[in-house]
């Protein structure tokens, strides 16, 4: 055997193991839709009742409320259940009062390194750079249902999960953001939540509602694709009914055609 043929097996070699690897593994291919809801207050509230949705396909829930939190609370601060709406399934979220107790804290350094650790109120100096006060309270869950390999994530409306139906909102095409990727499309609505409390003028409440499906698998790294549908609110004072929310519907984000199964 040649030298020149000894060279030309070895690089075939090489180059039949480069495309091994870089080849979709079958046994890494996988889908999940990820649910996570948040709320943040910067004040006390009372007589709560917050309803926001939950993924729905054809009008009904993917969820119930035990898969959701599992005892039917939300970090021991709301009681929780899945309600029906004539603007589709909701995650009802209910409390008598939710208060706000503000926390104080110091910056430290030691060494190299840098931590926050708690202090008194009467330790506190707000005059003082390195003291932090936090008056707010952050409460939410996410939730990961794994389902059969693959979903649409390019033209998810009325196929995969979603927010609300497509005959709830009125979804419009618009301009995606500057970290979108090429292959992304946006849609922007009018998205509707349930807010109910009382609340001092000043005190804000903000949430954030989202469901996002996606697609990975093992190609010489982990990549995929997904969509995301997303509702926002931001309000200040007493709430008592529905409110207009800011939705967004994000798909075709990441690498396409995903591999066949």
């Amino acid at each position: 055997m040649t030298h020149r043929t000894i060279t030309l097996i070895v690089a075939c070699l090489a180059l039949t193991a480069g495309c091994s690897f870089l080849a979709p593994n079958p046994d890494s291919y996988s889908s999940h839709h990820y649910y996570s809801v948040g709320v943040d207050l910067d004040g006390n509230v009372s007589d709560v009742t917050i309803r926001l949705p939950v993924p729905q396909q054809d009008g009904t829930s993917t969820y119930n409320v035990t898969t959701l939190t599992g005892n039917g609370t939300v970090e021991g601060v709301f009681d929780a259940t899945v309600v029906e709406t004539d603007r589709g399934p909701m995650l009802e979220l209910t409390a008598d009062e939710v208060t706000v107790q503000p926390r104080y804290y110091r910056f430290v350094v030691e060494g190299d390194q840098g931590r926050r650790e708690r202090i008194s109120e009467s330790e506190y100096d707000p005059a003082d750079p390195d003291h932090q006060k936090v008056d707010r309270r952050s409460v939410g869950l996410r939730a990961d249902q794994q389902v059969e390999y693959p979903i649409e994530t390019r033209a998810p409306l009325g196929t995969s999960p979603t927010l609300y139906a497509d005959d709830a909102v009125a979804r419009e095409l618009t301009a995606c953001g500057p970290t979108s990727m090429e292959s992304a499309t946006c849609f922007a609505y009018d998205a509707p939540v349930y807010l109910s409390y009382e609340a001092g003028s000043d005190v804000r409440v903000a949430g954030v509602v989202s469901v996002e499906g996606s697609n990975e698998w093992f190609a010489g790294g982990w990549t995929g694709n997904s969509y995301v549908d997303r509702a926002r609110f931001n309000t200040t004072g007493s709430q008592d009914g529905w409110v207009m929310s800011e939705g967004e519907t994000e798909t075709g984000i990441g690498s396409y055609p995903a591999p066949e199964p």
